[in-house]
């Protein structure tokens, strides 16, 4: 691993969407930063809620760029710690729902992290590639906010 976080990549086919991640510090501290509302908050946004357990919920208010106020819930359909969840998910005015699965991966002294957001194949064929391409550069942006603040977390927590 090196020093800094590496992205892996992303990719969509279709009805999936992946994006890989590798965070150089343990999945013990990943998983922290995915789960203790303060660490999670942190890097995701402050106006959210997040149950991180089986039947958990997850509700986040956001304004699109028009200006409009949303909604995106989600519930926590399987809950593995520290090695993952999975979420059916959608936002308020979708009348499909898609499944997010985030898992952790030992990798050396790092972590991998894998989000797959499956379902798409669901969505009005008129909006599945904007959605697509909407969804793959929101999770791109949460998983290098994740991978850096897990790396800045695990270093105050040592002391650095």
């Amino acid at each position: 691993m090196h020093a800094e976080t590496a992205n892996i990549g992303s990719k969509e086919a279709g009805d999936s969407l992946l994006i890989v991640q590798d965070v150089d510090v343990s999945p013990a501290s990943v998983w922290e930063c995915l789960t203790k509302p303060e660490c999670f908050k942190s890097w995701w946004r402050e106006e959210l809620e997040f149950e991180p357990k089986h039947g958990g919920r997850f509700l986040e208010p956001w304004k699109d760029p028009s200006g409009r106020q949303r909604t995106t819930r989600a519930k926590v359909t399987a809950y593995h710690p520290p090695r993952g969840f999975v979420m059916v998910w959608a936002d308020e005015d979708w009348e499909f729902d898609t499944v997010v699965s985030v898992t952790l991966e030992q990798r050396g002294s790092g972590t991998r992290v894998t989000i797959e957001h499956q379902g798409w194949h669901a969505a009005p064929e008129a909006e599945r590639a904007t959605l697509l391409l909407d969804h793959r550069s929101g999770w791109s942006a949460h998983v290098a906010a994740l991978a850096a603040h897990a790396q800045e977390h695990d270093a105050r927590r040592k002391g650095h």
